[in-house]
């Protein structure tokens, strides 16, 4: 045989022994997640943190010129959803009910992602009659990052804030004190 030969044999069977002492024995004890597989390389436990949920108590409010009234009370922000205590009004003259998602109904991210809403139970274009008052929590589905210190709450992509099927509504909502601070 040739030096050649032998070097590739000898490289061959090299290359084999290091795969097998790399590889797990049993499939079932092999880490999966790249965190696993560096708590086993640092010979550490893995420990599943859950995303505590975060309370934000927020005192803002918008105005629709048709007189829808939105107040928003207080924001959750959990690991798989957002959620929105509102308190919603309706008290104008030019129609006897307005729905307040009847197109894109969202919060909107400082990176313009949207958390869409999930639409309410019983009442999935959240319509409201004239005189009519609606609390309660609006869901979006998406977690808000950490770090971020404002968003913005749109009801009816597209539409006018004067209309009188679904009015159009932004409200930016301060996520922080510091984020509070500079909207007023």
């Amino acid at each position: 045989m040739s030096v050649v030969a032998l070097r590739l044999i000898a490289l061959a069977g090299a290359s084999a022994l290091a795969l097998g002492a790399c590889s797990p024995k049993d499939k079932a004890a092999a880490p999966s997640s790249p965190e696993e597989q560096a708590a086993a390389a640092a010979n550490t436990p893995v420990t599943a943190q859950p995303r505590q949920t975060r309370n934000v108590p927020v005192d803002v409010q918008g105005v629709t010129e048709v007189g829808a009234t939105v107040r928003v009370k207080n924001v959750d922000l959990a690991e798989d959803a957002t959620i929105v205590d509102v308190s919603i009004s309706f008290s104008g003259n030019a129609t006897n009910n307005v729905e307040m998602a009847s197109t894109e109904t969202y919060i909107e991210l400082p990176n313009g992602q949207k958390l869409r809403l999930k639409p309410p139970e019983g009442n999935p274009n959240m319509n409201i009659v004239k005189g009519d008052t609606m609390n309660g929590r609006l869901v979006f589905m998406g977690a808000v990052p950490r770090d971020v210190q404002q968003i913005s709450l749109v009801f009816n992509e597209g539409s006018t804030s004067d209309s009188i099927i679904g009015p159009f509504l932004r409200i930016g909502i301060p996520l922080t004190a510091q984020a509070a601070g500079a909207t007023r």
